[in-house]
C-alpha cells in the first residue's frame, strides 16, 4: 500500500505572506506525523507577480515533491530500505485540467528521479490570496537575456562567469537561487558580494533567492527525516520555469551541470539504478520536458556542459583571458561538497578547520572530483581540505569498515574494474538512453571523464592507491 500524504493549505490572514502547506501521514508506528512547510516566494513573486499559472502549479508541485521527499524517512518506509512507494493525495492545482494531463509523465519523471514509486493526485485549489505590497521591487523583465541556475558550486558559478561574460549591450542573466539549511545561500551570497565589492559583471546580473523546505520544529510528534536531497533539483528547476516562462515562452533555461555528474555512472552495482543520484540525468530531463510540455510549458532545459567533465569546464574557462582571472577570485568561495557538516571524521580538529574557512571535507565524490578539476589548472591544494585522501591521518583507505572512505574506494574500484566501454554503455542503456548518437557521446565523456581522474591519481597517489586504481 505504501505511504499516503495528504496536503492542506491554510491561507495567511495577511496577503503580505503566503500560506502553510501542511503535510500528514502514518508513519511506521501507526501515528499520524505532520509537518509544516515554510515557502517564501516573495523573490520569485516580484519577477512574476503570478499565482495563477501553470507554471506556478508546477512550482506547488515540486514543493510538494521536494518536502514529502525529506518527511518520509526512506529506510523506515521502504520495504527494502530504498524504494518507497508514495501516493499524494491532494496536490492542490490552479489549473486542474492541464495538470492532469501531464501527471502519469509527472510520476514518470519524479519516480526516475528519486528512485521510487510515486503516485500523485491533483484537486482544485482556490485561488490564493498572496499579494505583498510592502518592499516589493521592480523589474524590467526585457532585460534580461538569460536565466540560470545558480547554487554556489563550482559548476554554477562557472556557468554564471560563461554567460555573463557574452552578455551583449544592457542584457542581464537572471540567477535563480534555493536555500533550506542557510549553507547554500551562504555561499552564494560570498560569490555575489565578492562580484559586487569588486565591479565584477557590475549592472549585468541579478539574482532570485527561494527560501523553502520543511519546518523541523513544526512536527507533531519527533520524526526521523530522510537526508539524501533527491528531489532538491526538482525544486530548482521549478522556480526557474516559473521566472524564465514569465519572460518568453522560447527563453531555455540554462542548467549548469558537468555532464560526468549528470549521467553519474554507477561506481560498483551497489550504486546502480535507485541508489545512483539522478538530479540532472538526461532521462530525468527529457522526462521532465515531456510532462512540461504536456501542462503547456514550452520552455527548454539547456546544459551547455552536458559534455564536458568539471575539469573541461575549469580548464576552458582559466584559459579565457577575461574570465579566466575572474574564476581564479572566486573559486574558492564556492563549495562543491556533500557532506561538510561532517568534519568530526575530518583529518583536521574543530579549531583548525573554524579559523582557516576550510568547508570541504575532501572525501565525498563531489570533493574527489572538484579536486581532479583544480588540479587541471594547478589550484589543487590538499591543506585546503578536511582530509587529503592521499596522506590519510584518521582516515585510512585499507579499513573496508571505516565509511568516510568509501566514496573513494568505490571510484578506485571503478577505475581498476569497470572503466570500460561495453560496462559503461550498458550501464547508460539501464538508465533509459537509447539513442545511439547519445550513447557514443555519453559513454566517450565518461571514459574520457575517468581518464582525467586516473591522471590526477598517477601525478598524486600513493603506490597503494595507484595500484587501488589499477595504474601499476
Amino acid at each position: 500500500m505504501g505511504t499516503i500524504i495528504n496536503v492542506n493549505y491554510t491561507a495567511s490572514a495577511n496577503n503580505e505572506l503566503f500560506g502553510v502547506f501542511t503535510l500528514s501521514f502514518h508513519g511506521v508506528d501507526g501515528l499520524l506525523h505532520s509537518v509544516d512547510i515554510k515557502f517564501d516566494p516573495k523573490q520569485l513573486w516580484e519577477f512574476s507577480r503570478d499565482t495563477t499559472s501553470v507554471a506556478f502549479d508546477f512550482l506547488i508541485l515540486s514543493l510538494i515533491i521536494y518536502n514529502v521527499d525529506r518527511a518520509v524517512n526512506r529506510l523506515q518506509c521502504s520495504s527494502e530500505g530504498w524504494r518507497r512507494q508514495l501516493k499524494l493525495a491532494d496536490v492542490p492545482v490552479i489549473n486542474l485540467e492541464a495538470m492532469n494531463r501531464g501527471r502519469e509523465a509527472f510520476n514518470r519523471a519524479i519516480s526516475f528521479l528519486t528512485g521510487d514509486d510515486w503516485e500523485i493526485n491533483f484537486v482544485q485549489a482556490l485561488p490564493y490570496q498572496y499579494n505583498p505590497g510592502k518592499n516589493v521591487r521592480q523589474f524590467s523583465i526585457q532585460q534580461y537575456e538569460k536565466i540560470a541556475l545558480f547554487s554556489g558550486g563550482l559548476d554554477s558559478l562557472i556557468g554564471f562567469i560563461d554567460e555573463a561574460s557574452t552578455l551583449q549591450g544592457d542584457g542581464r542573466i537572471l540567477l535563480i537561487s534555493h536555500m533550506e539549511l542557510g549553507k547554500e545561500h551562504g555561499d552564494q551570497e560570498s560569490i555575489l558580494e565578492y562580484c559586487r565589492a569588486n565591479h565584477i559583471f557590475e549592472g549585468k546580473y541579478d539574482q532570485l533567492l527561494l527560501n523553502a523546505g520543511l519546518k523541523q520544529r513544526s512536527w507533531n510528534i519527533k520524526t526521523s527525516t530522510e537526508s539524501t536531497f533527491r528531489s532538491r533539483s526538482l525544486l530548482f528547476f521549478a522556480a526557474g520555469i516559473y521566472a524564465v516562462s514569465h519572460i518568453n515562452s522560447d527563453l531555455p533555461l540554462i542548467v549548469p551541470e558537468n555532464g560526468t555528474i549528470s549521467i553519474n555512472i554507477p561506481l560498483d552495482s551497489g550504486r546502480r539504478s535507485a541508489c545512483s543520484t539522478r538530479t540532472t540525468h538526461p532521462t530525468f530531463i527529457k522526462r521532465l520536458q515531456e510532462a512540461l510540455h504536456l501542462v503547456g510549458i514550452n520552455n527548454k532545459f539547456y546544459n551547455p556542459y552536458r559534455l564536458k567533465s568539471k575539469a573541461d569546464m575549469m580548464y576552458e574557462c582559466d584559459q579565457d583571458a577575461i574570465k579566466g582571472p575572474i574564476l581564479r577570485d572566486l573559486y574558492s568561495l564556492s563549495c562543491s561538497c556533500a557532506k561538510r557538516g561532517h568534519n568530526s571524521f575530518w583529518d583536521k580538529n574543530g579549531i583548525q578547520i573554524h579559523d582557516s574557512g576550510i568547508n570541504h571535507c575532501g572525501m565525498c565524490l563531489p570533493c574527489l572530483y572538484r579536486r581532479v578539476s583544480l588540479d587541471v589548472v594547478g589550484l589543487d591544494f590538499p591543506e585546503k581540505l578536511g582530509t587529503d585522501v592521499m596522506h590519510g591521518v584518521k582516515y585510512n583507505i585499507s579499513k573496508i569498515e571505516q565509511k568516510r572512505n568509501r566514496d573513494f574506494r568505490a571510484l578506485l574500484y571503478f577505475l581498476k574494474n569497470r572503466m570500460s566501454e561495453q560496462i559503461i554503455r550498458r550501464e547508460l542503456i539501464m538508465n533509459g538512453i537509447y539513442d545511439r548518437k547519445e550513447l557514443d557521446e555519453y559513454v566517450a565523456l565518461a571514459i574520457h571523464s575517468y581518464k582525467q581522474v586516473k591522471d590526477w591519481i598517477a601525478r598524486k597517489g600513493t603506490s597503494q592507491i595507484k595500484k587501488m586504481a589499477g595504474i601499476l
